[in-house]
């Protein structure tokens, strides 16, 4: 329990970190609240035609009177259908809240936002670096516009990077098998309706006030047939806090009463053990043992006990590690091992394990303390 409240703090710390553009500006996140008579209305085959020409209606007005950084992902396969991946097109600002870092090459140039070429620049994930080099071309199908697109790499990021979500800080979408590609003049010319609907969660638009953005919302709702609130990610990350420390004080909460009994039992078998071996330890003092041995014995003993303790859960987190990393993950899960731990469940690991080392330590210290102020002639008169 140690273990994984310290794990999901780190993570909560490190998401909040990968979130500091976005909580430095006022920005506005979009919730997709689509109903499912909302969506089945939109997609059935009488109204997807004037699904479509509305979400183009709907994308140039945001184009030409907001600040927005748009992002939209679906999954798809590489050509041999042997590695699942996700493609996501991202707009011109999507950097300046998301500063993903590059291993490898670079990232888009301002004029391949613009340009359309027959090789679309494309960022790639670690995980793909096999099946796309730098600098290698490919070819993929997007279902975002229903078309098989070749794409050159012109970067690699990082491995295990993710982008953070407000809604659950302590997760996010792992970017290892994800291919970026930019979202050009041209594309902003044939916007459909997947794509917009998609769009809708998480576009980010800056640079407004509230009443702007309620106005958006009621231009989707009533053009658009689709329900979607624009809230500040300030106040999306107070309502995920709200929900997150409850549980998180409950953990605390129940790991203190389980550390309360393992203390009294831990102190007390120590106690009934020093209790039992009066004599010898009296016969030990008196030929030479000092207290500061007795000490050393106890702390030792403390050490191997915390060391067996942490046994299970250090293959419990190794076996999730390696699961992570396995293709069950899935795509947007799946992470690279370098190590045989990450680095925030290695942290965790030896945080939990010093802290109770630290606990248990004192508590036992404590109690030879006490034991040493029994005088060594009452030790023996008590055993005889």
């Amino acid at each position: 329990m140690s273990y994984s409240l310290i794990r999901s703090n780190l993570l909560v710390l490190q998401g909040e970190k990968d979130l500091q553009q976005l909580i430095k500006r006022d920005v506005f996140m979009g919730n997709n609240q689509m109903t499912n008579s909302q969506f089945h209305y939109n997609f059935d085959e009488k109204h997807i035609k004037r699904a479509n020409v509305k979400a183009q209606k709907l994308f140039n007005y945001i184009d030409h009177n907001y600040y927005y950084s748009s992002r939209w992902s679906f999954n798809t396969e590489l050509s041999d259908g042997s590695i699942p991946v996700s493609i996501d097109t991202i707009s011109k600002n999507f950097f300046k809240f998301y500063p993903l870092k590059i291993k490898k090459g670079r990232i888009f140039l301002s004029s391949e936002y613009s340009n359309h070429t027959k090789e679309i620049p494309v960022l790639v994930g670690p995980g793909l670096n096999k099946k796309a080099k730098l600098g290698t071309t490919f070819r993929l199908f997007n279902p975002a516009n229903e078309k098989t697109e070749k794409y050159k790499v012109i970067g690699i990021l990082k491995e295990n990077q993710k982008l953070t979500s407000v809604y659950m800080m302590d997760g996010g979408h792992i970017l290892n098998k994800t291919v970026f590609r930019p979202l050009t003049k041209k594309d902003k010319k044939h916007i459909n309706a997947t794509q917009l609907f998609s769009a809708f969660q998480d576009l980010l638009i800056y640079n407004t006030s509230k009443s702007s953005m309620a106005k958006l919302s009621k231009i989707i709702k009533k053009d658009n047939h689709a329900t979607v609130k624009f809230i500040s990610v300030k106040e999306n990350i107070k309502d995920f806090y709200a929900e997150y420390k409850p549980r998180v004080l409950l953990m605390i909460f129940a790991s203190i009463i389980m550390l309360i009994i393992f203390l009294v039992l831990f102190v007390w078998n120590i106690w009934k053990s020093l209790s039992e071996s009066r004599q010898e330890i009296a016969i030990r003092v008196s030929l030479g043992l000092r207290k500061y041995q007795l000490y050393i014995a106890t702390f030792l003993y403390q050490l191997l006990l915390t060391i067996f303790s942490f046994i299970p859960v250090t293959i419990y987190a190794v076996r999730n590690s390696y699961l992570s990393a396995s293709n069950r993950a899935g795509s947007a899960a799946q992470i690279i091992l370098s190590s045989p731990l990450p680095k925030i469940e290695s942290t965790s690991l030896i945080l939990s394990f010093l802290i109770l080392l630290v606990i248990g330590t004192i508590s036992s210290m404590l109690t030879i303390y006490k034991f040493n102020k029994t005088p060594l002639t009452l030790r023996m008169e008590t055993d005889a």
